[in-house]
This record gives C-alpha cells, structure tokens and sequence, in this order.
C-alpha cells in the first residue's frame, strides 16, 4: 500500500501582511525569467524579508535578484 503525500501550504503572517510561500516562490521565479531572459532556472532559493517587504533569490546558485513583496 502506498502512502498519499500530504498536502500543506506556508503562510506568512507579519504585521497585518499575509502571503503564502507559494506565491512567493511564483514571483521570484517571474522575476528571474525577466532579469535573465534566456537562461534556464534550474534551481532557486527563495529568502523572505517581510521587514524589508521584499522577496530575494538565487537562481542556478549564482543569479541573484529581488522582487517586492
């Protein structure tokens, strides 16, 4: 018998603010297509900085940008 995945979201709640991980992840991904345009992601890593109202990233471990939140 196989086991089913669990299904789970991330919200972030700060200071009358509410975004999910998920949209986040939506963004940063948008902007690293238009900060890059024609360069493969790869991989991404996602920092969240509600305090700054910014989302920051690293895409293919060397391609760094932000977005705002």
């Amino acid at each position: 018998m196989t086991k089913k995945a669990v299904k789970s979201t991330s919200v972030i709640q700060y200071q009358g603010l509410e975004f999910s991980e998920a949209d986040c992840v939506k963004k940063a991904t948008a902007q690293f297509k238009k900060d890059y345009k024609g360069v493969e992601l790869e991989s991404l890593d996602v920092y969240i900085k509600p305090e700054e109202h910014k989302i920051y990233y690293v895409g293919n471990t060397d391609l760094v940008g932000s977005v705002d939140l």
